[in-house]
Protein backbone atom coordinates (compact mmCIF):
# COMPACT_ATOMS: atom_id res chain seq x y z
CA UNK A 1 0.00 0.00 0.00
CA UNK A 2 0.79 3.40 -0.22
CA UNK A 3 1.09 5.58 3.19
CA UNK A 4 1.01 8.92 3.36
CA UNK A 5 2.04 10.69 6.60
CA UNK A 6 1.40 14.31 7.06
CA UNK A 7 3.36 16.12 9.91
CA UNK A 8 6.19 13.24 8.96
CA UNK A 9 8.75 15.84 10.02
CA UNK A 10 7.95 16.43 13.52
CA UNK A 11 7.90 14.48 16.56
CA UNK A 12 5.88 11.90 16.26
CA UNK A 13 6.30 11.83 12.60
CA UNK A 14 9.55 11.26 12.44
CA UNK A 15 9.33 8.25 14.37
CA UNK A 16 6.44 6.60 12.50
CA UNK A 17 8.06 7.50 8.99
CA UNK A 18 11.25 5.41 10.40
CA UNK A 19 9.26 2.90 11.97
CA UNK A 20 7.05 2.13 8.62
CA UNK A 21 10.02 2.91 6.46
CA UNK A 22 11.52 -0.94 8.10
CA UNK A 23 8.69 -2.95 6.68
CA UNK A 24 7.14 -3.32 3.06
CA UNK A 25 4.52 -0.47 1.76
CA UNK A 26 5.90 2.47 0.34
CA UNK A 27 5.82 5.51 2.56
CA UNK A 28 5.15 9.40 1.22
CA UNK A 29 6.18 12.33 4.24
CA UNK A 30 4.92 15.39 3.88
CA UNK A 31 4.68 18.78 6.08
CA UNK A 32 4.47 21.93 5.68
CA UNK A 33 7.68 23.16 5.46
CA UNK A 34 8.22 19.84 2.63
CA UNK A 35 5.01 20.88 0.63
CA UNK A 36 1.99 19.86 2.23
CA UNK A 37 0.04 22.72 3.70
CA UNK A 38 -3.40 21.94 5.23
CA UNK A 39 -4.18 25.29 5.81
CA UNK A 40 -3.92 26.34 2.05
CA UNK A 41 -6.62 23.90 0.60
CA UNK A 42 -6.55 23.92 -2.95
CA UNK A 43 -2.29 23.10 -2.51
CA UNK A 44 -2.96 20.17 -0.55
CA UNK A 45 -5.82 19.00 -2.66
CA UNK A 46 -3.19 18.98 -5.61
CA UNK A 47 -0.44 17.30 -3.28
CA UNK A 48 -2.66 14.41 -2.40
CA UNK A 49 -4.15 13.93 -5.54
CA UNK A 50 -0.61 13.50 -7.30
CA UNK A 51 -0.12 11.27 -4.24
CA UNK A 52 -3.02 9.16 -4.26
CA UNK A 53 -2.69 7.11 -1.26
CA UNK A 54 -4.11 4.21 0.31
CA UNK A 55 -3.84 5.53 3.97
CA UNK A 56 -3.41 8.70 5.34
CA UNK A 57 -1.78 9.33 8.97
CA UNK A 58 -2.68 12.45 9.93
CA UNK A 59 0.06 14.17 12.54
CA UNK A 60 -0.13 17.63 11.75
CA UNK A 61 -1.18 20.11 14.62
CA UNK A 62 -0.57 23.21 15.85
CA UNK A 63 0.32 22.29 19.66
CA UNK A 64 2.84 23.64 22.16
CA UNK A 65 3.12 23.43 26.03
CA UNK A 66 0.19 24.12 28.37
CA UNK A 67 1.63 28.18 28.56
CA UNK A 68 1.42 28.03 24.41
CA UNK A 69 -1.56 27.07 23.86
CA UNK A 70 -3.66 29.26 26.56
CA UNK A 71 -1.23 32.36 25.34
CA UNK A 72 -2.51 31.06 21.29
CA UNK A 73 -5.58 29.81 22.02
CA UNK A 74 -7.42 31.51 19.29
CA UNK A 75 -4.61 30.61 16.80
CA UNK A 76 -4.67 27.19 18.00
CA UNK A 77 -8.24 26.52 17.79
CA UNK A 78 -8.44 28.11 14.40
CA UNK A 79 -5.59 26.78 13.18
CA UNK A 80 -6.07 23.21 13.97
CA UNK A 81 -9.84 23.48 12.94
CA UNK A 82 -9.07 24.38 9.48
CA UNK A 83 -6.51 21.73 9.08
CA UNK A 84 -9.27 18.93 10.30
CA UNK A 85 -11.97 20.34 7.82
CA UNK A 86 -9.59 21.21 5.12
CA UNK A 87 -8.47 17.26 5.37
CA UNK A 88 -11.79 15.48 5.44
CA UNK A 89 -13.39 17.54 3.07
CA UNK A 90 -10.47 16.60 0.10
CA UNK A 91 -9.83 13.31 1.23
CA UNK A 92 -13.69 12.39 0.52
CA UNK A 93 -13.15 14.51 -2.72
CA UNK A 94 -9.95 13.31 -3.96
CA UNK A 95 -9.18 9.74 -2.25
CA UNK A 96 -12.87 8.31 -1.09
CA UNK A 97 -11.72 4.79 -0.88
CA UNK A 98 -8.52 5.65 1.62
CA UNK A 99 -8.50 5.59 5.03
CA UNK A 100 -7.77 7.86 7.55
CA UNK A 101 -5.56 7.42 11.03
CA UNK A 102 -5.81 9.84 13.72
CA UNK A 103 -4.54 9.94 17.04
CA UNK A 104 -6.62 11.86 19.61
CA UNK A 105 -4.97 13.37 22.42
CA UNK A 106 -6.03 12.42 26.01
CA UNK A 107 -6.42 16.26 26.93
CA UNK A 108 -9.33 15.99 24.79
CA UNK A 109 -11.01 13.92 28.10
CA UNK A 110 -13.17 15.93 30.23
CA UNK A 111 -11.13 17.55 32.55
CA UNK A 112 -12.74 16.67 36.27
CA UNK A 113 -12.62 12.77 35.50
CA UNK A 114 -9.83 10.56 36.91
CA UNK A 115 -9.58 7.63 35.46
CA UNK A 116 -9.64 7.89 31.99
CA UNK A 117 -12.47 5.29 30.27
CA UNK A 118 -13.36 5.28 26.75
CA UNK A 119 -17.50 5.67 28.08
CA UNK A 120 -16.45 8.54 29.31
CA UNK A 121 -14.92 10.41 27.04
CA UNK A 122 -18.04 12.68 26.15
CA UNK A 123 -18.84 13.59 30.02
CA UNK A 124 -18.25 17.16 30.38
CA UNK A 125 -15.54 19.96 29.31
CA UNK A 126 -11.95 19.90 28.44
CA UNK A 127 -9.94 21.37 31.18
CA UNK A 128 -9.73 24.97 30.57
CA UNK A 129 -5.20 24.53 30.51
CA UNK A 130 -6.13 22.74 26.78
CA UNK A 131 -9.69 25.02 26.21
CA UNK A 132 -8.54 25.41 22.31
CA UNK A 133 -6.51 22.33 21.22
CA UNK A 134 -8.36 19.45 23.49
CA UNK A 135 -11.38 20.90 21.81
CA UNK A 136 -10.24 20.54 18.20
CA UNK A 137 -8.63 16.59 19.17
CA UNK A 138 -12.68 16.14 20.04
CA UNK A 139 -13.49 17.26 16.64
CA UNK A 140 -11.81 14.46 15.14
CA UNK A 141 -14.54 12.02 16.59
CA UNK A 142 -17.31 14.37 15.03
CA UNK A 143 -15.69 15.02 12.06
CA UNK A 144 -15.43 11.23 11.36
CA UNK A 145 -18.81 10.16 12.60
CA UNK A 146 -20.44 12.85 10.17
CA UNK A 147 -18.05 11.94 7.04
CA UNK A 148 -19.21 8.43 7.64
CA UNK A 149 -23.09 9.03 8.30
CA UNK A 150 -22.89 11.19 4.87
CA UNK A 151 -20.07 9.32 2.91
CA UNK A 152 -19.13 6.05 3.96
CA UNK A 153 -16.06 7.64 5.37
CA UNK A 154 -13.48 5.01 6.60
CA UNK A 155 -10.98 6.09 9.22
CA UNK A 156 -9.56 4.78 12.44
CA UNK A 157 -9.41 6.79 15.96
CA UNK A 158 -7.15 6.45 19.17
CA UNK A 159 -7.07 8.17 22.53
CA UNK A 160 -3.33 8.80 23.36
CA UNK A 161 -1.78 9.79 26.76
CA UNK A 162 1.38 12.26 26.64
CA UNK A 163 4.18 10.86 24.16
CA UNK A 164 8.06 11.28 24.66
CA UNK A 165 11.28 10.48 23.18
CA UNK A 166 13.77 11.26 20.48
CA UNK A 167 13.81 13.64 17.70
CA UNK A 168 11.38 16.63 19.90
CA UNK A 169 11.80 20.23 19.64
CA UNK A 170 14.76 21.57 21.92
CA UNK A 171 12.30 24.89 22.89
CA UNK A 172 10.31 23.74 25.70
CA UNK A 173 7.53 26.00 24.75
CA UNK A 174 7.05 23.41 21.81
CA UNK A 175 8.55 19.97 22.84
CA UNK A 176 6.21 17.61 24.34
CA UNK A 177 5.78 17.63 28.21
CA UNK A 178 8.19 14.94 29.25
CA UNK A 179 10.49 15.96 26.59
CA UNK A 180 10.83 19.63 27.62
CA UNK A 181 12.30 18.81 31.29
CA UNK A 182 14.87 16.58 29.45
CA UNK A 183 15.68 19.31 27.72
CA UNK A 184 15.79 21.49 30.48
CA UNK A 185 17.58 19.68 32.96
CA UNK A 186 20.38 18.65 30.61
CA UNK A 187 21.10 22.59 29.24
CA UNK A 188 20.87 23.04 33.25
CA UNK A 189 23.66 20.57 33.29
CA UNK A 190 26.27 21.58 30.60
CA UNK A 191 25.54 24.96 31.51
CA UNK A 192 26.42 24.64 35.34
CA UNK A 193 23.51 26.41 36.32
CA UNK A 194 22.99 25.91 40.19
CA UNK A 195 19.15 26.18 39.96
CA UNK A 196 16.78 24.50 37.61
CA UNK A 197 12.79 26.13 37.44
CA UNK A 198 9.76 23.73 36.62
CA UNK A 199 6.80 24.73 35.17
CA UNK A 200 3.85 24.30 37.58
CA UNK A 201 3.77 22.83 41.71
CA UNK A 202 4.58 18.98 39.93
CA UNK A 203 1.98 17.04 42.00
CA UNK A 204 0.11 16.65 38.24
CA UNK A 205 -0.37 12.90 37.71
CA UNK A 206 0.23 11.84 33.62
CA UNK A 207 0.76 8.50 31.72
CA UNK A 208 3.19 8.73 29.21
CA UNK A 209 3.56 7.09 25.92
CA UNK A 210 6.97 6.28 24.27
CA UNK A 211 6.98 7.54 20.52
CA UNK A 212 8.28 4.49 19.02
CA UNK A 213 5.15 2.21 21.01
CA UNK A 214 2.57 4.62 19.27
CA UNK A 215 4.92 4.16 15.87
CA UNK A 216 4.88 0.28 16.34
CA UNK A 217 1.01 0.30 17.56
CA UNK A 218 0.28 2.14 14.08
CA UNK A 219 2.23 -1.03 12.24
CA UNK A 220 0.21 -3.41 14.03
CA UNK A 221 -3.37 -1.76 13.11
CA UNK A 222 -2.43 -1.10 9.46
CA UNK A 223 -1.51 -4.66 9.16
CA UNK A 224 -5.03 -5.17 10.68
CA UNK A 225 -7.01 -2.78 9.39
CA UNK A 226 -10.69 -4.89 9.03
CA UNK A 227 -10.45 -4.97 13.35
CA UNK A 228 -10.29 -1.17 13.66
CA UNK A 229 -12.03 0.64 10.57
CA UNK A 230 -14.83 2.73 11.79
CA UNK A 231 -14.64 1.09 15.28
CA UNK A 232 -14.93 3.11 18.37
CA UNK A 233 -11.76 4.81 19.16
CA UNK A 234 -9.92 3.13 21.53
CA UNK A 235 -7.13 4.09 24.29
CA UNK A 236 -3.47 3.38 24.09
CA UNK A 237 -3.16 3.35 27.53
CA UNK A 238 -0.95 1.43 30.23
CA UNK A 239 -3.29 2.16 33.12
CA UNK A 240 -0.20 3.76 34.85
CA UNK A 241 0.69 7.29 36.37
CA UNK A 242 3.64 8.96 37.69
CA UNK A 243 3.64 12.46 38.72
CA UNK A 244 5.84 15.20 37.51
CA UNK A 245 7.80 15.47 40.76
CA UNK A 246 8.83 12.11 40.47
CA UNK A 247 9.15 12.05 37.19
CA UNK A 248 11.85 14.49 37.64
CA UNK A 249 13.79 12.78 40.16
CA UNK A 250 13.97 9.72 37.53
CA UNK A 251 15.36 12.63 35.13
CA UNK A 252 17.64 14.20 37.65
CA UNK A 253 19.31 10.80 38.74
CA UNK A 254 19.95 9.76 35.05
CA UNK A 255 21.07 13.00 34.07
CA UNK A 256 23.14 13.40 37.33
CA UNK A 257 22.18 16.78 37.64
CA UNK A 258 23.61 18.37 40.95
CA UNK A 259 21.33 21.42 41.31
CA UNK A 260 18.09 22.92 43.27
CA UNK A 261 14.66 22.51 41.92
CA UNK A 262 12.63 25.46 41.76
CA UNK A 263 8.58 24.65 41.18
CA UNK A 264 7.65 27.95 39.34
CA UNK A 265 3.56 27.42 40.80
CA UNK A 266 2.47 30.75 38.86
CA UNK A 267 2.66 28.51 35.70
CA UNK A 268 -0.53 26.29 35.24
CA UNK A 269 -0.27 22.62 36.26
CA UNK A 270 -3.19 21.17 33.90
CA UNK A 271 -5.66 18.63 34.82
CA UNK A 272 -4.62 17.05 37.87
CA UNK A 273 -4.68 13.20 36.73
CA UNK A 274 -4.67 12.17 33.30
CA UNK A 275 -4.43 8.09 33.71
CA UNK A 276 -6.08 6.16 31.30
CA UNK A 277 -7.71 2.62 31.33
CA UNK A 278 -6.60 0.26 29.11
CA UNK A 279 -9.45 -2.61 29.06
CA UNK A 280 -10.19 -2.49 25.67
CA UNK A 281 -6.42 -2.04 24.70
CA UNK A 282 -5.41 -4.90 25.83
CA UNK A 283 -8.65 -6.73 24.09
CA UNK A 284 -7.49 -5.23 20.62
CA UNK A 285 -3.34 -5.77 21.45
CA UNK A 286 -2.99 -8.92 23.00
CA UNK A 287 0.68 -9.52 22.85
CA UNK A 288 1.82 -5.79 22.64
CA UNK A 289 4.57 -4.79 25.08
CA UNK A 290 5.41 -1.40 26.24
CA UNK A 291 8.49 0.36 26.87
CA UNK A 292 10.01 0.49 29.93
CA UNK A 293 9.99 4.27 31.44
CA UNK A 294 13.24 4.18 32.73
CA UNK A 295 14.51 2.69 28.81
CA UNK A 296 12.44 5.42 26.92
CA UNK A 297 13.91 8.15 29.52
CA UNK A 298 17.77 6.90 28.82
CA UNK A 299 16.95 6.71 25.43
CA UNK A 300 15.48 10.63 25.30
CA UNK A 301 18.36 11.63 27.64
CA UNK A 302 20.73 10.32 24.94
CA UNK A 303 18.91 12.39 21.87
CA UNK A 304 19.25 15.99 23.76
CA UNK A 305 22.87 15.07 25.25
CA UNK A 306 23.68 14.59 21.68
CA UNK A 307 22.08 17.76 20.25
CA UNK A 308 22.83 20.15 22.75
CA UNK A 309 23.78 22.97 22.61
CA UNK A 310 20.42 24.35 21.49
Amino acid sequence: MKILVIGGNGFVGSNVVAELNMGEHEIISLSKSSGLDLLNYEQAKNEISRIKPNIVINLAAKVGSLNYVTQQAADVFDQNMRMLLNLYRLIQEVIPNSILINPIANCAYPGHIVNYSENLFWEGKVHQSVLAYGNTRRMIEILSECYTMQYDFKSINFYVPNMYGPKDSTDPNKAHALNALISKVIKAKYENKTEFDVWGSGIAIREWLYVEDYARILVYVINNLDSFVNKQPINIAQNYGLSIKDLLKIIVEKTEFQGKIIWDKNMPDGAPIKVMDDTLFKESFVDFSFTELDYGIEQTIKYYEEVYPY
